[in-house]
C-alpha cells in the first residue's frame, strides 16, 4: 500500500531545571496577556475548547512574542489559549518506511517505528493518515493510539507545549497542544480541516450478514402513548397510556464512511453516487436493483459519540426493492464521491467498498439509563425491569415514585442524565433487545421534562418545586429551591420523565421515569496561592503573613463569611497541635487569631536563614508553604493555601585591584610562600601571613546591594582563609591524595591510602605554618626545585556576617605554591684519575653545589647558609653506593649499574664538614678501580641526599674517571 512521508515540528517551554511531563510557568505578562486575550476572543482552556470544538478545526496560530495561541473552530469562532513565550524547537519527522525520528537542532533525539499494514483492514481504513499521529501526557508519540517508541525529552518541571503536523509538502495538517490547568498537564489534538484532501473512503457498517458489511434501512412500528389529563399533583403521579393503533416511522437511510484523512469536509466533494448492481450471492438468489441515490444535500460530515470523524450519506431508495433481512437475496452498493480540485491536487473521482442493504423492522422500544455499569429499564415501561411478566405498572409514573431512588444528587450538585439514557429496540419479531445507535438517524429524539408528585414526609410537598425545571428540560437534575442553592433541596426526590419521541408527528414512540434522591451537598475543595515577595537572605527570618485581605479572599471562594468558614473549617495539625505542612514546604505556619487590627484570622509564615540557604544549595530559588483547611463535617473538599517567595542571594566580588600585584603571579591566580632569606638566626619554621599579599592587609568585598542585603553590609564582615584542597600528586610510585578538615583550617595528605596526616594549617589570622617534620610534608616540599613544580595547596577566602552567614563570593579562589627551600647541584665537572698513587680521593664539594630558594649558592660567610639551613653533622650528606650508575660498556643515555657491570669497582663516602672562613668541605669521596687498567674515560653517577631542617633532597651528581695514561 502507498505510505507518506510527514513531518513535524515541535515547539515546546523547556523548564530552566530539566517529569515526565509539559508545565508552563505563569507571570505577571501571562496575567495581562490573558486579559488581552479576552479582548480579542474567547478565551478558553484547552479542556474546555476541546469540549466546544471537538477534534477539529479551521486554523491554529501561535504567536511566540506575544504566547497567545489562536484557535478558529469548524463553527468559525475564534478562541485563545495563553501560552508560553519563545518556545523552543523541535522537529518530528516520519520516513516512507515508517520510522519515526526525533530531532533537536538537526540531531537525532530518539527514534522508533510506525508498522503499516500491506493489506487495508476491513472496516477500518488503514492508509496512512498523518490526523493519527498525536502525543500523550507522558511526551510520548503515538500512531493511531500506538506508541511509536519516540519520546518528547522529559523535564523534572513540566512545561507548556505545541506540536505542529506537517506534511511532505509542508502543509500543516495538525496540532497536538500541552498546557496546564490545576497544575496539571492538559493534552488536546486538532486537526485542520481540509488541510489535507480526500484520499479514500471505507464504508463503517451497522451489521454483517453472511460475513458482508452491511446497513440496515429501517422501518418503525410503534403504538404511541398519550398522556393522561393530570390537572394536580398526586401521590401515586401522572399517567399515559398506550394506543390500540399501530404508528410507523420509515428514516432516512444513513449510510457511514470513514474517511482518509479524517480531517476532509463535505466543501472537498463536489458530486456523490451510489453504484448498485444485483448479485448472485449462492446458494441464495440475486436481489432485484434497487438503484439508491446519495443526497449530497442531505449529507455531512459529522463527529460521532464514538469521537470518530465520519462522511455521514444519506441514501434514498424505493425501500420495496430492498431484500428483507433472511429474505436469501442480496443488493450492494458502493459509494462514488468526485472531488474538487484543491491547490495542486486534481480533482478525483473515490470509490469505496462495496457493502450490502437489508430492509428491517424494529418495534417494541425500550428505554435505559445507564447506572453505575449496568443499563438499567426505566419505570413505568411495558417491559419490566426485572423478570418477563409485562409490567402491571406501565405508562404509570407510580412505579418509580414508590421504587428506591437510581440516582443521588448533591444539594450543591448536578446530574446529567441525558448522556446516560440509551433506546433498545426487538428487530424483526425476536426477542433479543438491541441497542441504538444514534437516535436521531430514526426519525426520534428523547425529550426530558419535570415529573411533579406529592412526597415527603408527610406527603404534602411538591417534589418539583426542588430543581429547576430549564435544566430538566435538558435532562440535567440541578436542585434548587426558589431558584437558589439550598440545603432545603435535602431528601427531596425528583423524577425526571424520558419521552421518544416521533420527530415528524411529535408522537410519544415510549415513556419512562426516573426517580432521583437529592442528599447532603459536598462542596469542592480548591487550591490558592499568594506570592509573599523575596526574602532577601540574612540575618532576619523571612516573616510573612497573609493580610485579612488574602484571607477575605478565600472566605469570597470558599462562598461563606469568616465566621462561616471557621466554623466549616479547620486547619489540619499534627497530635502536638502544629499546622501540618503540605510535602516540600520550608517553614513554620501558625494561626494568628482575631488580630485585633484587622479582626480576622491570619496565617503567619516563618523561614530561618538556614532554611532558605538549605534549598539554595538544593538548587531552588523559590520556597513555599502549603496547609489546608479542612471540612469539619467531611462535606466539603479540601482548601490547600500555599504561601510562596522567591529567594535572593548577595554575591560579592573579590577583585584583583585588591592584590599586591607585585606579590601575584601575572594573572593573581597564586602567591608564593618561603622561608625568608637566611639570617644569623637558624630558621625553624615555614610560615606565610596571607593577609600580607593584600592592599592595607585587608580583604576587600566589592558589588554587594546594601540596601537589599544589609546584613552583608562592608562594615558588618569579617574574612578569613581556609584551605580547599591540593590536586593528587604522584612521586615515583607513590601516590598522594588530599582532605581538607571541616573547618578549613588543616590540609591532610594520604600516601597511597594510608592513614591521613597534617601537611599545614591556617590559624583565625590568615597565617599558613607548613609542618616541617611530617614525613609526606617533608615529601610533598622537597618533590621539585622552586623553579620547576613546587607543591600547590588551594586557598579560599571565606567572608561572615556578624551572624556567621557565609557571603557567596567570585574571584575568592587562589593558590599557594610552596618553594623546597634548598636545592642540590650537579657540578658535572669533577674529575679523578683512575689508579692514583696512595687513594683516588676528591672532596664531594667538587661534585655538588647548594643553592636556595632564591637561587644563590651557599656561603659560610657574613651568614652561615649549612647552620641557617641546619645541613650539620656527620649525617648532613650520604650516597646510596647500591644505585650508582655507570657508562661502563653503556653510554649516558644508557646507564647501567656500576654493581652489575663491575663489582670490584668501589665508591665510598663519608660526610665531613669542615669550614674554614668563606670556604667549607664536605669530606672526602674513595674510589678504588678494582685493580684493572682504565685504557678511556667513563663517568659515575651518584646519588646524594642532603639532609636539612624541612626533610631532604636528593639528587644525582657526576664524577669523570679518566685513564692513567693519555
Amino acid at each position: 500500500m502507498k505510505k507518506k512521508f510527514i513531518r513535524v515540528m515541535f515547539f515546546g517551554a523547556l523548564a530552566l531545571a530539566t517529569g515526565a511531563s509539559f508545565v508552563g510557568c505563569k507571570d505577571y505578562d501571562d496575567d495581562i496577556d490573558a486579559v488581552n486575550a479576552r479582548v480579542d476572543g474567547i478565551e478558553k482552556t484547552l479542556s474546555e475548547l476541546q469540549a466546544q470544538v471537538g477534534g477539529y478545526v479551521k486554523s491554529v496560530v501561535y504567536d511566540p512574542v506575544t504566547g497567545k495561541l489562536t484557535v478558529v473552530g469548524a463553527d468559525t469562532k475564534e478562541y485563545t489559549i495563553p501560552m508560553p513565550k519563545e518556545m523552543p524547537e523541535y522537529s518530528l519527522e516520519v520516513t516512507k518506511e515508517g520510522k519515526v525520528i526525533l530531532k533537536k537542532n538537526g540531531t537525532e533525539v530518539s527514534s522508533g517505528n510506525i508498522t503499516f499494514p500491506d493489506d487495508p483492514v476491513i472496516p477500518t481504513y488503514e492508509e496512512f493518515d498523518p490526523a493519527k499521529l498525536t502525543m500523550n501526557d507522558k511526551g510520548e508519540v503515538l500512531y493511531n493510539g500506538k506508541k511509536t517508541g519516540v519520546t518528547i525529552p522529559a523535564t523534572p518541571t513540566p512545561t507548556s507545549s505545541i506540536v505542529a503536523i506537517k506534511n511532505a509538502e509542508g502543509v500543516v495538517t495538525g496540532y497536538t497542544i500541552t498546557t496546564i490547568e490545576d497544575g496539571k498537564p492538559v493534552n488536546g489534538t486538532f486537526s485542520i480541516v481540509d488541510a489535507v484532501p480526500l484520499k479514500g473512503l471505507t464504508f463503517a457498517p451497522s451489521c454483517f450478514v453472511g460475513g458482508i458489511p452491511s446497513l440496515k434501512a429501517s422501518n418503525l412500528t410503534y403504538n404511541k402513548w398519550n398522556a393522561q389529563k393530570y390537572d394536580a399533583p398526586t401521590e401515586t403521579g401522572e399517567i399515559y397510556k398506550v394506543a390500540d393503533t399501530e404508528s410507523y416511522i420509515t428514516p432516512q437511510i444513513w449510510a457511514y464512511y470513514h474517511m482518509n484523512p479524517a480531517s476532509a469536509s463535505m466543501d472537498q466533494i463536489e458530486t456523490l453516487a451510489f453504484l448498485s448492481a444485483d448479485k448472485d450471492y449462492y446458494p441464495v438468489s440475486r436481489a432485484a436493483e434497487m438503484n439508491p441515490i446519495a443526497n449530497k444535500a442531505k449529507s455531512k460530515v459529522e463527529t460521532e459519540k464514538d469521537g470518530q470523524r465520519y462522511l455521514k450519506v444519506a441514501m434514498d431508495a424505493d425501500a420495496e426493492k430492498i431484500p428483507a433481512m433472511n429474505s436469501g437475496k442480496v443488493a450492494v452498493y458502493a459509494l462514488q464521491a468526485k472531488t474538487k480540485a484543491i491547490g495542486g491536487e486534481e480533482a478525483k473521482v473515490i470509490t469505496s467498498d462495496y457493502a450490502s442493504v437489508y430492509r428491517v423492522v424494529m418495534k417494541d422500544f425500550v428505554l435505559k439509563t445507564l447506572v453505575g455499569t449496568d443499563n438499567k429499564v426505566l419505570y413505568g415501561q411495558t417491559t419490566p425491569r426485572t423478570g418477563t411478566t409485562p409490567n402491571a405498572l406501565a405508562g404509570k409514573a407510580e412505579e418509580a415514585i414508590t421504587a428506591a431512588e437510581d440516582y443521588t444528587v448533591a444539594t450543591d450538585g448536578k446530574l446529567e442524565l441525558a448522556k446516560l439514557i440509551t433506546t433498545y429496540y426487538k428487530e424483526n419479531g425476536g426477542t433479543e433487545l438491541i441497542k441504538m445507535e444514534n437516535v436521531e438517524d430514526y426519525g426520534l429524539k428523547y425529550v426530558f421534562t419535570p415529573s411533579n408528585y406529592i412526597g415527603g414526609a408527610n406527603n404534602e410537598t411538591e417534589q418539583n418545586t426542588f430543581f429547576n425545571a430549564a435544566d430538566a428540560a435538558l435532562g440535567t437534575i440541578n436542585p434548587e429551591y426558589k431558584g437558589q442553592d439550598s440545603e432545603a433541596t435535602e431528601n427531596r426526590e425528583p423524577l425526571l420523565r424520558v419521552e421518544l419521541v416521533d420527530i415528524a408527528t411529535n408522537q410519544v414512540v415510549a415513556v419512562g421515569w426516573i426517580k432521583t434522591k437529592i442528599v447532603k451537598g459536598t462542596t469542592d475543595g480548591f487550591p490558592v496561592e499568594f506570592n509573599k515577595g523575596t526574602y532577601y537572605y540574612g540575618c532576619d527570618n523571612f516573616d510573612k503573613s497573609l493580610s485579612y485581605i488574602d484571607m477575605n479572599d478565600v472566605y469570597a471562594k470558599a462562598k461563606l463569611n469568616k465566621t462561616e468558614f471557621h466554623n466549616a473549617y479547620k486547619l489540619k495539625v499534627d497530635g502536638s497541635g502544629n499546622i501540618v505542612l503540605g510535602t516540600g514546604s520550608t517553614g513554620v505556619v501558625t494561626e494568628i487569631k482575631d488580630d485585633p487590627a484587622t479582626a480576622t484570622n491570619v496565617l503567619n509564615w516563618v523561614v530561618t536563614p538556614a532554611q532558605a540557604l538549605a534549598l539554595v544549595k538544593a538548587s531552588k530559588a523559590e520556597m513555599f508553604a502549603n496547609v489546608t483547611y479542612e471540612s469539619v463535617d467531611g462535606t466539603r473538599g479540601d482548601i490547600t493555601i500555599t504561601m510562596k517567595a522567591g529567594i535572593a542571594m548577595p554575591n560579592g566580588v573579590i577583585k584583583n585591584d585588591q592584590k599586591i600585584t607585585q606579590a601575584w603571579s601575572a594573572d593573581k591566580s597564586y602567591v608564593k610562600a618561603d622561608v625568608k632569606e637566611p639570617v644569623t638566626t637558624a630558621v625553624t619554621d615555614f610560615k606565610l601571613d596571607l593577609f600580607d599579599v593584600f592592599e592595607g592587609r585587608k580583604v576587600v568585598v566589592s558589588d554587594v546591594n546594601d540596601t537589599n542585603f544589609p546584613s552583608f553590609a562592608k562594615d558588618k564582615l569579617t574574612a578569613k582563609f581556609i584551605f580547599s584542597g591540593a590536586n593528587v600528586v604522584t612521586i615515583g610510585t607513590d601516590k598522594y591524595t588530599f582532605t581538607v578538615t571541616a573547618n578549613g583550617t588543616q590540609l591532610n595528605a594520604s600516601k597511597n591510602g594510608a592513614a591521613a596526616t597534617k601537611i599545614a594549617t591556617i590559624d583565625a589570622k590568615g597565617i599558613i605554618t607548613y609542618n616541617k617534620v611530617d614525613k609526606n610534608a617533608q615529601t610533598l616540599l622537597n618533590k621539585s626545585a622552586y623553579n620547576v613544580d613546587p607543591f600547590t595547596a588551594g586557598i579560599e577566602i571565606v567572608v561572615t556576617n556578624e551572624c556567621n552567614e557565609i557571603l557567596p563570593l567570585t574571584g575568592n579562589k587562589f593558590d599557594v605554591k610552596f618553594l623546597r627551600p634548598i636545592n642540590v647541584v650537579d657540578l658535572k665537572s669533577a674529575e679523578l684519575k683512575d689508579a692514583t698513587t696512595g687513594t683516588a680521593k676528591i672532596d664531594m664539594s667538587k661534585l655538588l653545589g647548594l643553592t636556595d630558594w632564591r637561587g644563590e649558592a651557599f656561603a659560610v660567610e657574613p651568614i652561615d647558609f649549612y647552620t641557617y639551613y641546619g645541613i650539620e653533622g656527620t649525617t648532613a650528606i650520604s650516597i646510596d653506593k647500591d644505585k650508582i650508575m655507570t657508562t661502563l660498556n653503556a653510554s649516558e643515555a644508557a646507564p647501567k649499574l656500576l654493581k652489575d657491570v663491575a663489582p670490584n669497582m668501589s665508591i665510598d663516602y663519608a660526610c665531613d664538614l669542615k669550614k674554614s672562613g668563606n670556604d667549607i668541605t664536605y669530606g672526602d669521596l674513595v674510589y678504588a678501580n678494582g685493580k684493572f687498567t682504565i685504557n678511556a674515560p667513563f663517568k659515575l653517577f651518584i646519588p646524594v641526599t642532603v639532609k636539612y631542617t624541612f626533610g631532604e633532597v636528593t639528587s644525582t651528581v657526576t664524577l669523570t674517571i679518566t685513564p692513567t695514561h693519555d
